[in-house]
């Protein structure tokens, strides 16, 4: 259990210390026809994105598919190892907080109010932030929807004795086993991923985010909701898509130099 949990940690660190960087010189965001035209063009880029990915990229890949799989072998006694010390406390935190948390609960006003500060104080960083999220929250959404519906994997409180080995596959009638992987944790780690990339110099905010996506993971299993390998392929798919929206660096100028025969100075490029 503490090995898995470990691994998990220790995947979560080096992302978020990995991530790329970009010149933050955010300018002109609105919700506008540019936005919504973002909105359906990312998407495709998103699903074929490991086309282009490096070498690095596929060894991370990697290792989260190694790791899940290691996870897979050990989602039962994890899930006894869980049940066996939940306390009335525990029980609260899960139901009063955590619960909420991977609903939205908590994040989707926070982020809400934040564009509406964006607005008043002109603050362009600001509004971006909630874009993003809205963003990745909907591709985060779809991707999740698909996904449970073509495993229809059992959760932990719906076998009796308990196996992490029943999977009903897409042809199944029964929409009732959607196990797999844990939409809470998509939803907390793409929140972790939008914030914590866009506020990765100010050092606590993603220590924060991140600490609360990995405690949301936690409850899953707590709850009796979710497998191990649910919550590491779930957290992970969060990751993979906050990150991605917010790598495309829309309503971003990005400066150049130009140097000719008979002019020297410095040009700009909009994105959209």
């Amino acid at each position: 259990m503490r090995i898995s949990l470990l691994l998990l940690s220790i995947f979560i660190i080096v992302n978020v210390f990995s991530q790329k960087s970009y010149v933050d010189t955010t300018t002109n965001c609105k919700v506008n026809k540019v936005y919504f035209k973002e909105l359906a063009t990312d998407f495709p880029k998103l699903i074929i994105s490991p086309i282009k990915w490096s070498g690095g990229e596929w060894v991370a890949a990697g290792a989260v598919l190694g790791t899940a799989t290691f996870l897979y072998t050990q989602d039962k006694a994890i899930a006894q190892w869980w049940q066996s010390n939940r306390t009335d406390a525990l029980d609260d935190a899960n139901t009063y907080f955590f619960d909420p948390y991977g609903k939205m609960y908590y994040t989707a006003p926070l982020m809400g109010g934040l564009y509406l500060y964006g607005v008043y104080a002109d603050d362009n960083k600001s509004k971006r932030v909630a874009m993003d999220f809205v963003q990745a929250t909907i591709y985060s959404s779809v991707v999740i929807t698909v996904v449970k519906h073509l495993a229809h994997r059992h959760r932990p409180y719906q076998t009796d004795p308990l196996n992490p080995y029943l999977w009903d596959g897409p042809s199944t009638d029964d929409w009732g086993h959607t196990s797999f992987p844990s939409g809470h944790s998509i939803t907390a780690f793409t929140f972790a991923a939008v914030v914590g990339t866009h506020y990765r110099k100010t050092v606590w905010v993603p220590i924060v985010v991140y600490s609360l996506a990995v405690l949301e993971g936690a409850s899953r299993m707590y709850a009796n909701k979710h497998w191990s390998s649910d919550v590491l392929i779930g957290g992970a798919l969060g990751y993979a898509i906050g990150t991605f929206v917010v790598n495309q660096n829309h309503c971003k100028l990005k400066a150049m130099p130009i140097v000719s025969s008979n002019f020297t100075g410095i040009g700009f490029s909009y994105g959209i």
